[in-house]
C-alpha cells in the first residue's frame, strides 16, 4: 500500500529512513521527499555512504482526500498488529517493518495553524537522536511526550518515536510548521539534508549545532463534547495561570492551570482527540 524509494551508497554507513504524510493533509514533508527524490535522480544530490529511504506518503487515501487519517490516527497505532482491523492498523504494519530495518527515521510533520513555529520532539534522548536534533534548524524542542500519555487511559500512544524505541532504533519528529506555508516545506527539505550531511550519508561541510530553548510538555486535553477555544491559537503562544482557553457549549470553561505555552492547538479539533497540550520552560 506504500510507495518508497530506496537509494544505496558504495560504502556502508547509517541507513536514514524518512516518512512524510504519516497524517494525509500535512503535505509539507511530502513536498520536499518529492523534490529530495528529484534532485537524486538527477544526479544533484549522490549517496555516497549507507541507505536513505524515504516514503514521502505514508498515508495515501487521507492524502488523496486531503484529510488527517481514514479511520484512526496512524501515529497512535505505529506498531505490529496480529489483525489489523483499520486501514491505518494496516499502514502500521509496513511501516513498522521499515522502521525495524533502519538505524534513524526522521518523520515529518506539519501543523494546523497559520503562522506555526516549527519544532521538533525529543521523546527518547538516544545518541543519533540528539545528533539530529542538533542540526535541525529550529527554535524549540518539545520534551516529555511519553510521560504525559503514561498516566492516562483515554488514548493509547504509539507513534513513530516509540516504535523506534521499542526496536532499538533512533527517530525524531520535526513539525515543520503550517501545513500548506512555502516556509514549511523549507524547514523539512533543509532537515533531510542536514541528516544526509550529519550521518554522513552525502559529501559536504557538516551542519553546525543550532541553538534551542527546550519546552517540558506537562498535560494534554482532550475535547470531550461541542466546544471552541476561545483565541485563535498559534503552537507556542504564551498563556497564563486561570486564563480562559476553552468554553464547551454548555458553558464549562477550561483554564491554565499555571504560566506556560499552549502547544500544538487544534482549531477543528474533532470530540475524543486531543484539543491542545499545555507545557512549561525547562529549566
Amino acid at each position: 500500500m506504500i510507495e518508497k524509494f530506496e537509494f544505496l551508497g558504495e560504502d556502508e554507513g547509517v541507513s536514514l529512513l524518512v516518512f512524510g504524510s504519516v497524517h494525509g493533509n500535512e503535505v509539507a514533508g511530502k513536498f520536499a521527499l518529492e523534490q529530495l527524490i528529484s534532485e537524486i535522480n538527477d544526479g544533484k544530490i549522490v549517496i555516497k555512504k549507507g541507505k536513505l529511504v524515504v516514503v514521502p506518503v505514508c498515508n495515501k487515501e487521507a492524502s488523496i482526500k486531503d484529510v488527517r487519517q481514514i479511520d484512526e490516527n496512524l501515529n497512535r497505532v505505529m506498531k505490529e498488529w496480529e489483525n489489523p482491523n483499520t486501514y491505518e492498523k494496516k499502514l502500521a504494519n509496513e511501516l513498522v517493518g521499515l522502521i525495524k530495518d533502519c538505524d534513524v527515521l526522521l518523520d515529518l510533520h506539519s501543523t494546523h495553524c497559520k503562522g506555526d513555529e516549527p519544532f521538533v520532539f525529543c521523546d527518547y534522548p538516544k545518541e543519533n537522536n540528539l545528533k539530529l536534533i542538533d542540526v535541525i534548524d529550529v527554535k524549540y524542542v518539545l520534551e516529555g511526550w511519553p510521560d504525559i500519555y503514561a498516566g492516562q487511559s483515554e488514548i493509547e500512544d504509539f507513534s513513530t518515536e516509540r516504535a523506534c524505541f521499542e526496536y532499538g532504533k533512533s527517530g525524531t519528529t520535526l513539525e515543520c510548521g503550517y501545513h500548506k506555508e512555502v516556509g514549511a516545506q523549507n524547514v523539512a527539505y533543509d532537515a533531510v539534508v542536514n541528516a544526509l550531511k550529519v550521518f554522513g550519508l552525502i559529501d559536504g561541510q557538516k551542519p553546525q549545532s543550532i541553538s534551542k530553548t527546550h519546552i517540558l510538555m506537562k498535560n494534554f486535553v482532550i475535547k470531550k463534547k461541542e466546544g471552541k477555544l476561545l483565541k485563535e491559537y498559534k503552537h507556542l503562544d504564551r498563556v497564563y495561570k486561570d486564563e480562559v482557553i476553552a468554553r464547551y457549549d454548555d458553558g464549562q470553561i477550561l483554564v491554565a492551570e499555571n504560566d506556560g505555552y499552549i502547544l500544538l492547538p487544534n482549531l477543528k479539533c474533532e470530540i475524543g482527540a486531543e484539543w491542545y497540550y499545555f507545557g512549561v520552560k525547562k529549566l
